[in-house]
Parts: structure tokens; sequence; C-alpha cells
């Protein structure tokens, strides 16, 4: 298995910054290179970079919540096992939630990383804005 198909079967954000550092000759260890900052949102983005966990995301949204492993499944045509793996990427990066209800677990969206996702992309749109108006 090659390094790309190793990164989308998992969340690989460490391993990928100290490769972008390396190939380019700068620092590889990435909280000196001061990219500390922007690791938990680069962990966030990798999460939904795939379109199982998107398409998982959006499921609970649209359901409000609350639904198990097997509904999940049923939901989209993946194995029980490969929504619990990516489910687990999902908690990972506390994009969602489980409680346990009997024997059954049941996820639900955590609407602050959302926010927080949503708050860094408009700041760099603003950046963007405001370098436009610089320019003018």
């Amino acid at each position: 298995m090659n390094t790309q198909q190793q990164r989308s079967s998992h969340l690989s954000l460490m391993p990928s910054v100290a490769e972008t550092a390396s190939e380019s000759g700068e620092n590889t260890d990435w909280r000196e290179a001061g990219l500390e900052e922007d690791a938990g949102l680069v962990l966030l983005l990798e999460a939904l970079a795939s379109p199982i966990r998107f398409r998982l995301l959006r499921l609970l949204a649209q359901e409000g919540g609350n639904l198990c492993v097997r509904e999940l499944a049923e939901r989209i045509p993946r194995s029980q096992p490969v929504v619990s793996h990516h489910l687990r990427l999902l908690l990972f990066a506390k994009l969602i939630g489980v409680k346990r209800l009997g024997t059954h677990n049941y996820y639900y969206i955590l609407p602050d990383k959302l926010k927080e996702i949503r708050e860094a992309l408009a700041s760099v749109e603003h950046l963007l804005q405001q370098r436009r108006e610089d320019q003018h």
C-alpha cells in the first residue's frame, strides 16, 4: 500500500505535515515550525476529507443525531465494520460524540468543531478580502 492509500484510510496529520516539511527542506518538527496552531484545524479538515465520513456527518445532521452503527450502515453502501472505523475517526477529531443506550452506541454531532472550522475558513476569507482591498 503506498503512502497516499495509507493516508486515505486513516487520519495521518503528523506524518503528512512532517513529510511536507522534509520535502521542502524545512524543519521537520511541526511544533518548532509554528504549525501547532493550525494542526488541530488540519486534523478536522482531514476528518472531513473522506466522502464516507462526510456522508456520515450529513446523515447525523439530517436525522438529528442519535443513530447507531447499524442504522448508519443501512443508509450508506458500507459494512458495519467500515462504518465503525469511520465513526472512530470522527470521534477522534471530536466532530461527533457517542452515548451508550442499552447494547448500542448512538452517535451525534458536536457543533463546536463545525463552528471552529467555519470560523477558521472565514478568517482566511477575511484576510483575502482585506488583501484585495489593500491592492485597490
